[in-house]
């Protein structure tokens, strides 16, 4: 961009000044002036020039390479690139394609490199809520809400094979203790559809634990207060294990029969409500285990009595 002084604004004026000395002096000062300007417009060019040479030659039809390397994929999503196929023994009569999305999401929280170190947190309560809801999602056409032992070997050694193909370590059920009895009634005297039904008042379990808020059910344990009363309420079905005179909270032979128990009641909520309704209801009351409670799905663990 070209200067413009004041000395060479005024040079139309010189021919009007008279003094030869005073005109000649602002002459030569106009001629410097009119140096230094095209000094800096050559040192503008140099610096300029310098600039466009420091630039990548990028031409505008070409895609520039990115300074950047392309960031790896994250290792979460290795179990979907994990999949083989599970060589199943069939003679499980659950229905695993129904709850496809909550085995994904099961192989996710338990992948093999975190599975170990997440198992109290994540991985186990996961792991568990899946087995629930597959039991009681088959107890719609089966009426059972619990499987015999037979049947609970193949089932669990089915489960495990489908989620080591997506990446799932082969001792899941060792991290977790889960054992083919954790799908079998255990020594709770109700075990099908009917007779829970029949015992447990149905309407007052569901409006408890339709919906598990994940705040303030860890204080209030509304859902845990119901599933206890139901749980309680199957053990003394039909004379069962001792009369109320007889109960004894405290006793290992009652606590085992209210935690199979237990089992039984969960299985029979997830009958109720849809898979992924009823991973929220059993993963917000393992959230109560984590926070400080006492609270678990599996009955291989204590319960809140």
């Amino acid at each position: 961009m070209r200067l413009t002084t004041f000395s060479c604004v005024i040079k139309e004026e010189l021919n009007n000044v008279k003094p030869s000395v005073v005109k000649s002096g602002l002459l030569n000062f106009c001629n410097l002036d009119k140096i230094l300007v095209n000094s800096f417009e050559l040192a503008n060019k140099v610096m300029e020039a310098k600039e466009t040479n420091l630039l990548p030659d990028t031409s505008p039809n070409s895609a520039p390479q990115p300074f950047i390397p392309l960031l790896a994929p994250s290792p979460m999503a290795a179990p979907f690139f994990h999949n083989s196929t599970p060589k199943l023994s069939g003679q499980c009569s659950l229905n695993f394609s129904a709850v496809d999305n909550l085995l994904r999401t099961t192989a996710v929280d338990c992948w093999a490199s975190f599975a170990p170190f997440l198992a109290n947190v994540i991985c186990c309560p996961q792991f568990e809520a899946t087995l629930v809801i597959l039991i009681g999602q088959a107890s719609k056409d089966s009426g059972l809400l619990a499987l015999d032992s037979v049947h609970a070997n193949y089932c669990l050694s089915d489960i495990q094979q489908i989620l080591e193909s997506q990446g799932v370590p082969s001792d899941l059920h060792d991290i977790c203790s889960i054992r083919s009895s954790n799908l079998s009634e255990g020594s709770c005297p109700i075990n099908d559809t009917i007779g829970f039904e029949s015992v447990v008042d149905s309407s007052k379990l569901l409006a408890a634990c339709s919906k598990v808020d994940a705040v303030n059910e860890c204080c209030r344990q509304i859902c845990q207060s119901a599933i206890n009363e139901a749980a309680k309420n199957l053990v003394l079905k039909d004379g069962g294990l001792m009369t109320n005179m007889e109960i004894n909270d405290t006793t290992v032979e009652y606590s085992s029969t209210v935690n199979s128990c237990k089992s039984i009641v969960l299985r029979w909520l997830s009958s109720r409500l849809d898979s992924s309704s009823a991973k929220q209801v059993l993963r917000g009351l393992s959230n109560c285990n984590v926070n400080g409670g006492n609270f678990t799905i599996s009955s291989s663990r204590l319960f809140a009595i």
